[in-house]
């Protein structure tokens, strides 16, 4: 129960007393009890939010005739022992159950800090939920002799509005929410059903079935959904991104791709251990630089080892994680190996360099359960423990690395700080090896180890920037090379939206595609340029970039939205006079301080000259970032932002107002005052 809801309680309460205290006793004390339950309210309310998430629904199937001849007290047993089970792989997998609804629940992924991949964990969890599910059944067969029980289960993903006064941080509204109930109920027992949207952040992670449109109670169109079977199993080998089946060779990476291979010939001819961290944004073409690395790697005449470890966000906190997974992938160990399978599979990988019992003690360092082991019995809980296990594992790398050996680490920006701990430790211990060690990260990997490889002779940074417009038209050409010549005006809407990005470049074509702009075919694609009207933002880009925006301090995350307001080109004056409340101002000293941490992470930059004396003139990193980042502010409190940058705007403009007037326009018609609106449009 919420704080506000125990004072409405507490409210009635104190009214049903009146007859007992007296009207004036009573009055006296309601005062200051409203007064506050006001504030909890108003509270509640400027707490709402914006944001993309992913909604579960889960229901119990027919719940009512599976318990109509049981006691009210075992129904209330086995119902609520089954909703405490089901719930529990929305924990597992960073959801939050925010309502139980008697039979089922709705739960949430993403809120109150978005990660970027939270439909996959939604749909992680869903399927958890059926094994769970399948597992009561038979204890309820067996203990209850009741049969059939079953559940389903629905999932959504896109814009909900979170918090409120009815659950405080727990209310969700919006469409997303409704369809997700929808899908659940159109969920046949034991199954998953998602939609579309949620679709597009999972292609190929999981086995789907495309189920085709159904008619859904609420809306218009019919709705395109799918049934999800199972995950598939992590990949051993890289694969890279295609657009309708088109694979494209890689543009404007040729000097990157030299290096590496130049520090790939160092190492190998040199015998000298190398470490290089490619550095770059989100979809960028980190990993697919990494790809075409390891293709020219595999045609080279000498034998060369290869492991391959890929963190993720969930990871941060397991220690040695990352290693782990690096030795999960190069030896084979599943998931669902036994333990006695995984202990045979990791004493294989290391009998290279190692005999059982030491590989037995690396193993319980990195976090496999080898407790049963002799030797890890013997050592474990001493002090030399740790020391121990690390130095076999220095041995192993010193044996397999008398060849050419390269280890691929993936976002280690996600990864745990005692794997990149001992990553550090292992390449120094190993100086004279043909050990070649590439890692990739985003920039905010040096928020956490601002000084990785920093003073290190063998370790080198390679900064991945954007594609240049003439690689951006390069990639649009192959994508799109079986739609003839591609209009300029297509072409230049997406690179200019991409700004550099590959990733970006296509989902804006797979976006285009969705809506019916590009309609590909066999052998032609065909281009429907009336159709081009409104570009928004893809939604796989919008999880992205809003798991940025969330990891940030309250703060720069609040300074954005207000600067998101005024525009992708803002000014630090202009984000002074923004406000909602008094308590929620800030002062210019403030201000400069958050927009320089903004501006360390990369986000904004400052222009060297400003349309405004007196003003630092900034510009949002990325015209997709500011989009999203808007999207996020509340309408109500947008329409009060938008007001206030138009009657700033009337103030700085000064003299020269009337090359301003289209925009100060524009803020007043965003923030419905029409009148003054059309009185600018008039005079411009």
């Amino acid at each position: 129960m919420t704080d506000s809801e125990q004072l409405e309680l507490a409210i009635t309460a104190l009214e049903n007393q009146r007859s007992v205290l007296g009207d004036e006793v009573v009055d006296a004390a309601l005062v200051s009890m409203r007064e506050k339950l006001a504030a909890l309210i108003e509270t509640q309310k400027d707490t709402q939010q914006r944001k993309l998430a992913t909604v579960l629904f889960m229901d119990i199937v027919g719940s009512t005739s599976i318990t109509q001849d049981l006691d009210p007290e075992d129904t209330m047993i086995i119902l609520e022992t089954a909703l405490q089970r089901l719930a529990n792989p929305i924990h597992a997998y960073g959801g939050r159950v925010t309502r139980f609804m008697g039979d089922g629940f709705l739960a949430l992924f993403g809120s109150p800090v978005a990660r970027e991949n939270e439909p996959e964990m939604g749909i992680r969890a869903g399927l958890q939920i059926l094994e769970e599910a399948r597992a009561y059944a038979r204890e309820l067969e067996a203990q209850w002799h009741i049969p059939d029980f079953n559940v389903r289960v629905g999932i959504n993903t896109g814009m909900v509005i979170i918090g409120g006064s009815t659950e405080a941080e727990n209310t969700i509204m919006g469409t997303t929410v409704n369809l997700a109930a929808r899908l659940e109920n159109a969920a046949q027992p034991g199954t998953v059903l998602i939609s579309h949207q949620t679709y597009q952040h999972v292609r190929g992670m999981f086995d789907l079935q495309l189920l085709g449109p159904i008619s859904v109670d609420g809306f218009d169109a019919p709705v395109q959904v799918y049934q999800v079977h199972q995950a598939k199993p992590p990949a051993f080998r890289m694969t890279t991104r295609s657009v309708a089946g088109i694979e494209t060779r890689m543009v404007g990476r040729d000097p990157e791709m030299l290096m590496l291979q130049n520090m790939f010939r160092d190492t190998t001819e040199d015998t000298e251990v190398h470490v290089v961290t490619v550095i770059g944004d989100p979809g960028v073409g980190k990993s697919r630089l990494l790809y075409e690395f390891e293709k020219w790697v595999e045609l080279l005449p000498e034998k060369i080892t290869n492991l391959r470890g890929r963190a993720t966000p969930e990871m941060e906190t397991i220690p040695y994680g990352l290693i782990r997974r690096l030795f999960a992938i190069g030896f084979e160990i599943l998931e669902s190996d036994s333990a006695a399978e995984v202990r045979a599979k990791f004493r294989s990988g290391m009998s290279v360099a190692l005999d059982s019992d030491q590989a037995d003690l690396v193993g319980q360092l990195l976090g496999l359960d080898f407790s049963t082991s002799q030797a890890v019995q013997a050592q474990l809980g001493g002090e030399c423990f740790g020391q121990l296990a690390t130095a076999y594992l220095v041995k192993y790398l010193q044996v397999i690395a008398q060849e050419p050996t390269v280890i691929f680490l993936e976002d280690i920006h996600w990864a745990d700080d005692s794997s990149l701990d001992l990553i550090d430790y292992l390449v120094a211990a190993v100086p004279d090896t043909r050990l070649l060690v590439i890692c990739l990260a985003r920039r905010t990997l040096f928020e956490r180890r601002p000084n990785w490889g920093e003073g290190q002779d063998f370790h080198t940074q390679i900064n991945l920037k954007p594609l240049s417009r003439r690689a951006s038209r390069a990639l649009v050409g192959e994508i799109l090379q079986k739609a003839g010549d591609v209009p300029i005006d297509l072409r230049d809407l997406i690179v200019e939206g991409a700004e550099g990005n590959p990733f970006y470049v296509e989902e804006l074509i797979k976006m285009l595609m969705e809506d019916g702009v590009i309609v590909f075919g066999e052998d032609h694609w065909r281009i429907e340029l009336d159709r081009l009207a409104g570009v928004h933002v893809p939604p796989t880009l919008t999880g992205v970039l809003q798991a940025r925006l969330d990891s940030l301090p309250p703060d720069e995350k609040m300074l954005l939205q207000r600067a998101a307001v005024v525009g992708r080109l803002f000014w630090d004056a202009a984000v002074a006079e923004l406000e909602v409340r008094a308590e929620s101002e800030l002062d210019k000293q403030q201000i400069t301080s958050l927009l320089d941490a903004i501006r360390d992470r990369e986000l904004i930059f400052r222009r060297e000259h400003s349309a405004f004396a007196g003003a630092e003139e900034y510009i949002f990193k990325h015209a997709l970032l500011r989009d999203v980042i808007y999207e996020t502010v509340l309408l109500k409190v947008r329409r009060v932002y938008h007001r206030q940058v138009a009657r700033w705007l009337e103030v700085a403009a000064g003299n020269r107002i009337v090359e301003y007037l289209g925009l100060i326009a524009g803020h007043y018609e965003l923030a419905g005052e029409w009148e003054m609106a059309v009185e600018y449009l008039l005079r411009a």
